[in-house]
């Protein structure tokens, strides 16, 4: 059955948190003492916004190992930024000069080839076990050489000083041309390409998952002094953890190596710091994933592009 999405412009309010569903059981009283089991399962703020109506299918979804994760990025993006269809970006007139095209085509197939990892599709995630007053935290992550291999894609994508064609870079490529279109149409591109610029800059100053938090608290009634103290992913700076981990561990033992090294000290605190930089880096990836689209929208007719 293919799934149909509403192209339907909706903004649902953010159900209230959903109260813990929990079980308790007491063993015999012939055993002497008060004791019980009690499982506790719980909804994040930022969850408690799912089901969000897709107005479109997420971006690259086809190429995905698991889709589901697809669609719950894109759930969260879309309640986060409402972007808009990136398919139905009006078709710049302009040629394209050939350099420019080879750009903006190298950033839609590297896209493409990052979609198929399954870091991409993995669901990750922390569990706590509390027993005897003792907590212990496990951690579901992806191999070391998926992580690098993903890891590298996404720079490429994301900010390369290697000349890769970078977000901000075929941005700006798309800037130019619209500005010399005189089809009418110049403000309405200038509009769209401007409001996933500003998603892009929300993203490397907060997690998707802290931005959609922090508006649930915000429309539930938390007082702003207090946001802090019920807020998720409030201490990650993507920007910063992105670095830490790309240029301290897995793709260069660089400037960044000495921080990472004291934080490896304590493999736990690693182990969230991880957990942390691939919650920042999939909000990012999947935003890429929907201007790529937006890109082969723009250049639709392959004809303008041919050197």
């Amino acid at each position: 059955m293919t799934k149909k999405y509403s192209r339907k412009n909706q903004n649902r309010p953010p159900k209230p948190l959903r109260e813990p569903k929990h079980e308790h059981k007491t063993l015999p009283e012939n055993q002497g003492q008060q004791s019980g089991t009690v499982t506790l399962r719980a909804v994040t703020h930022q969850d408690s916004i799912l089901p969000v109506e897709l107005k479109f299918p997420p971006p690259l979804i086809e190429l995905a190992t698991d889709p589901s994760t697809f669609e719950y990025n894109w759930q969260h993006l879309t309640y986060a930024f409402d972007l808009p269809d990136p398919a139905d970006f009006p078709p710049l007139t302009r040629k394209i000069d050939p350099e420019d095209a080879r750009s903006l085509i190298r950033f839609v197939q590297v896209c493409a080839k990052t979609a198929r990892y399954t870091v991409v599709s993995h669901k990750g995630g922390i569990s706590m076990h509390s027993e005897n007053g003792e907590t212990k935290m496990t951690f579901e992550q992806t191999e070391d050489e998926e992580t690098v291999g993903f890891s590298v894609r996404f720079r490429q994508l994301h900010s390369s000083s290697a000349g890769d064609p970078d977000f901000s870079k075929v941005a700006n490529i798309l800037a130019k041309y619209i500005r010399e279109e005189d089809d009418g149409r110049s403000e309405e591109r200038m509009a769209i390409v401007a409001q996933w610029r500003r998603a892009r800059a929300a993203l490397m100053s907060r997690p998707l998952q802290n931005i959609n938090c922090r508006t649930v608290l915000e429309k539930d009634g938390c007082p702003p002094d207090k946001i802090e103290e019920h807020e998720m992913y409030g201490d990650v700076n993507p920007a910063e953890i992105i670095n830490l981990f790309n240029y301290g561990e897995l793709i260069h033992f660089g400037k960044h190596s000495e921080d990472y090294e004291a934080l490896a000290i304590d493999p736990e605190r690693e182990a969230i710091q991880h957990h942390n930089f691939m919650v920042a880096m999939l909000g990012l990836v999947h935003l890429y994933f929907g201007f790529s689209r937006l890109i082969v929208a723009a250049v639709a007719d392959q004809r303008r592009i041919a050197a």
